[in-house]
């Protein structure tokens, strides 16, 4: 959350004072990286290694990594767990991977090849004890399995009204982090400018890939289809989300079809990042479902890095996430902050990364990836424009948007109602999209300042406090006329 809600105490309060200063400072140090530099990062390692010299261990540093201490339990408890190996900057995937696999026979490197800046591996008690004291290391995560945010009319962000205004997103991309794609659904003809899929699959879980070519990765056209017969279960399609939170975000109206989303003029640069589950133990219940690890979400993200400039991408939403209740920035969490560094270097290329709050109804709290300070955390409103009760909320909520009762596309050509803050977020990554396009030089901190200050305040309680935050109202942000 790059801002949060405030506590009431006066037309500007104390809370969001420091949270502002905080906010310039980052955006001021992130400036001033590019300006040592000579010039901007161009690339997503460039960009990764020079926010990392400010934000997370020098690589010469003399300590070891950061380690959850609930990693420590889960592998004492299980023998070994999935984990992410996050380095430092400058050090060699291969090189670590390599004496990884030498530490223990419990070891055992699953992912190596697809990242410069980390990779996956089985990693047990001995192989802990080594990574603990290995210089080269910045973090070890455990590769979480995160769910998509959905629980269970018409959009009230005023988007007809910047519609109308000729603010639709044109010219821009929305990157969407998700289940996948119906690639030849009406509400997204012409508009799929790319697509790729990161699913790994493992036996412990038994997950299994959804990339179309039964592969752990895929891109290109075709890459994040959601109606591959891995999505099928029981006549059923699992992978409906993706498509239903790509529709919120940038759906064109068409015969039969709900009303324009967020941003009907906007690309859409569609990854797969969930994976087949058949397990009832990791479904938390009923198989199959579908579940995604974090190391395929960072990959997904690297993916966005990369094609930036090549798409003008002005934000990417994920609908997804777990954990939690996380009352403040998760940022030196070891369990929840693994993307953070993905997060920092989007940042630095005016790439909003939204994130739904979750649907736990947590009364003071968000889930992970929304509790690290670089995303923009998304709660949702219900259609009487209060705070939903499923949705999570506190003071790392950035902003509101409708989730309840969401009209948008599913796969086999059809619409659907949904409801969740999956069907918030979207309409943030609209906002932001058709911000971009009516104030193309802003960074992402200045289009979520205006974005606050033009939309209308909720208030609600939250930790025995009044706090409020405010509901997208795209016409007043996209508005010359608007003062902030």
């Amino acid at each position: 959350m790059l801002r949060g809600p405030t506590l009431h105490t006066g037309n500007r309060p104390m809370e969001e004072q420091v949270r502002l200063r905080s906010l310039l400072t980052c955006a001021v140090t992130l400036a001033l990286t590019g300006a040592t530099l000579g010039t901007a990062p161009t690339t997503y390692a460039a960009t990764v290694q020079a926010l990392s010299t400010i934000t997370a261990d020098d690589p010469k540093d003399s300590t070891g990594p950061v380690i959850s201490p609930s990693l420590v339990s889960e592998i004492n408890a299980k023998s070994s767990v999935r984990s992410i190996i996050q380095l430092k900057p400058g050090q060699s995937v291969r090189d670590v991977a390599m004496d990884i696999e030498q530490a223990s026979k419990g070891s055992r490197v699953l992912e190596a090849a697809k990242s410069p800046n980390f990779f996956v591996a089985e990693v047990d008690v001995p192989t802990l004890n080594t990574l603990k004291k290995d210089k080269r290391v910045q973090a070890v995560y455990e590769d979480q399995l995160s769910v998509p945010f959905r629980d269970g009319g018409a959009r009230l962000i005023s988007s007809e009204e910047a519609h109308q205004a000729g603010y639709t997103g044109t010219g821009t991309t929305i990157a969407v982090l998700d289940t996948g794609i119906d690639r030849d659904h009406p509400y997204f003809a012409g508009r799929i400018v790319d697509e790729a899929c990161f699913s790994s699959s493992d036996a412990s879980d038994r997950t299994v890939s959804l990339c179309p070519n039964n592969q752990p990765s895929q891109t290109g056209p075709g890459s994040a289809d959601a109606e591959t017969p891995q999505c099928i279960s029981n006549g059923s399609n699992l992978c409906f989300h993706g498509s239903h939170v790509a529709g919120i975000a940038a759906g064109r109206t068409t015969t039969g079809a709900p009303p324009d989303g967020a941003a009907p003029g906007a690309r859409i640069l569609a990854i797969q990042v969930f994976n087949r589950a058949d397990d009832p133990a990791t479904c938390g219940g009923r198989a199959p479902c579908l579940r995604s690890y974090t190391s395929d979400q960072k990959l997904a993200l690297e993916y966005v890095m990369r094609m930036v400039k090549a798409h003008n991408i002005a934000a990417v939403n994920l609908s997804l996430g777990s954990g939690g209740p996380f009352t403040e920035a998760c940022d030196e969490n070891a369990r929840a902050a693994a993307l953070k560094q993905e997060f920092d270097a989007l940042l630095a290329q005016r790439v909003a990364s939204v994130v739904a709050a979750g649907n736990n109804g947590f009364e003071n709290g968000v889930s992970t990836p929304a509790c690290i300070s670089t995303a923009v955390t998304v709660g949702a409103t219900d259609g009487s424009d209060a705070l939903a009760s499923f949705s999570n909320r506190g003071p790392l909520l950035d902003l509101l948007a409708p989730g309840q009762n969401i009209r948008s596309a599913v796969p086999d050509d059809a619409y659907a109602n949904v409801s969740g803050t999956s069907m918030a977020a979207p309409n943030v990554a609209g906002a932001f999209a058709l911000m971009r396009q009516a104030f193309p030089d802003y960074t992402v901190e200045q289009s979520l300042q205006r974005l606050q200050d033009t939309g209308a305040k909720i208030s609600y309680r939250s930790g025995g406090q009044q706090v409020t935050a405010a509901q997208v109202d795209v016409a007043r942000a996209t508005s010359a006329e608007s003062q902030a």
